[in-house]
């Protein structure tokens, strides 16, 4: 009897809901959970990412969908491409579908009437109980399924005398050598390409990452990685690095987009431009994106970086107006900020994020700039008790000397006569 097989639909790496701007780790949920599962019932189990293919990859996509046991399809951050290919699953399966997604999704109204089994991420990552909560059911209806394989397709449901094809023996085989460990896949080069950043080899993660690119060309997530190490690398220079990685904005439609992410890297890149050649246009472009990505995701990242820079601006100012309207927009920001990370402190899932010196980090800034210095020192010793090394802490001093500067020039500013 020829392996059972279950293709996978999803992206790969962090996404963005659309509706709602909460980032999920894609990987996390495939890694997890999902493959798991699917290995323990001895299914080959994959996604895209994992097959090298030198030729037209919708070709694999297509014929995986079309013949694959199972499929499940994880529509969590709205994706047309994955509401694209369900709905080819639906058309060419009868059965053996399975939909899942992040608990709260707000769905297209012709999906909602698919059955859809729901999971709940921990901000981008997966907490531990509940990837185990999710493992167990997912393995349950697989197991109800494979001894009773219901209907599931629409398609099917009104035209029921439809013939569904399914792999081969041999292709099943053909498969297996194709995403075996040592194959050269998209997934192995995004893979290696984060070791290597996670090293500082900047360069290299470069050039695995372009690998990725030439096999998914528009590939968001792989875009934001390339555009992350470009500028990192400071390679032939910081200013050239800088002007690269602006440029790779492009592709990721930097002018309209409302990613996060992607705004979160638009705001990094141009902050860093302003700091080093001092000309205002970056300064405004870091403001814009980061508050565009604040106000579309609602985090603490994009939320201090841009209090950060209303306080710099309101530094820099010369009309008193100015300086009034900027301080006075920071600390309305201060307190969202505040409220947000105070909430995720609270959450009974909090001691599973992989964020949480960030958080602590965060408050400590947010105290430092309304001279709570108690609270500064009691947030920092949170902090480095979860740090996992000096970068961080190092990151910390480093704008707490820049925010030392530019609070006691505010303050310099508003005192003097208009």
């Amino acid at each position: 009897m020829a392996q059972r097989t279950c293709f996978v639909i999803m992206g790969f790496g962090e996404k963005t809901n659309y509706k709602t701007g909460h980032t999920f780790n894609l990987d996390k949920t495939y890694k997890n959970i999902i493959k798991p599962v699917f290995k323990s019932l001895d299914f080959l189990c994959f996604r895209a990412d994992e097959i090298p293919n030198s030729g037209n990859i919708d070709v694999v996509m297509y014929e995986n969908i079309l013949k694959a046991d199972f499929v499940v399809a994880d529509i969590s951050t709205l994706n047309p491409n994955a509401f694209y290919e369900l709905g080819i699953r639906h058309a060419l399966k009868k059965n053996t579908t399975i939909i899942i997604a992040e608990k709260g999704t707000e769905f297209p109204f012709d999906v909602n009437h698919n059955n859809i089994d729901m999971y709940e991420h921990l901000g981008p990552d997966i907490g531990v109980d509940e990837a185990e909560r999710f493992k167990a059911y997912l393995a349950n209806k697989v197991n109800v399924l494979l001894n009773n394989p219901k209907t599931d397709s629409p398609v099917y449901t009104y035209l029921p005398n439809l013939e569904t094809p399914t792999f081969t023996k041999e292709e099943i085989e053909e498969l297996k050598n194709d995403i075996k460990e040592e194959a050269t896949s998209v997934a192995d080069f995004i893979e290696i390409a984060e070791t290597a950043k996670n090293n500082q080899e900047y360069i290299a993660a470069i050039h695995f990452l372009k690998k990725a690119r030439e096999r998914y060309p528009n590939n968001d997530f792989i875009n934001q990685r390339l555009i992350l190490n470009t500028y990192k690398s400071k390679k032939p220079d910081e200013i050239s690095s800088l002007l690269n990685a602006e440029k790779l904005l492009e592709s990721l439609n930097i002018n309209i987009t409302t990613d996060p992410e992607t705004l979160g890297l638009a705001g990094a890149i141009y902050k860093r431009l302003y700091t080093i050649n001092k000309e205002n246009i970056y300064l405004e472009k870091a403001l814009w994106s980061y508050s565009k990505g604040f106000y579309v995701k609602q985090d603490y990242y994009n939320g201090i970086n841009l209090i950060y820079l209303l306080l710099l601006k309101a530094s820099i100012s010369s009309l008193k107006l100015n300086i009034c309207a900027n301080y006075g927009r920071a600390i309305e920001i201060i307190d969202h900020v505040n409220r947000l990370c105070l909430l995720l402190l609270e959450s009974k899932d909090f001691h599973e994020r992989d964020d949480k010196e960030w958080v602590y980090f965060t408050l400590a800034e947010i105290a430092f700039i309304q001279e709570d210095f108690n609270k500064e020192e009691s947030y920092l010793e949170l902090a480095i008790g979860e740090s996992k090394g000096s970068f961080s802490l190092d990151s910390y001093k480093s704008q707490k000397e820049k925010l030392r500067v530019i609070l006691k020039t505010i303050k310099f500013k508003q005192q003097l006569k208009t």
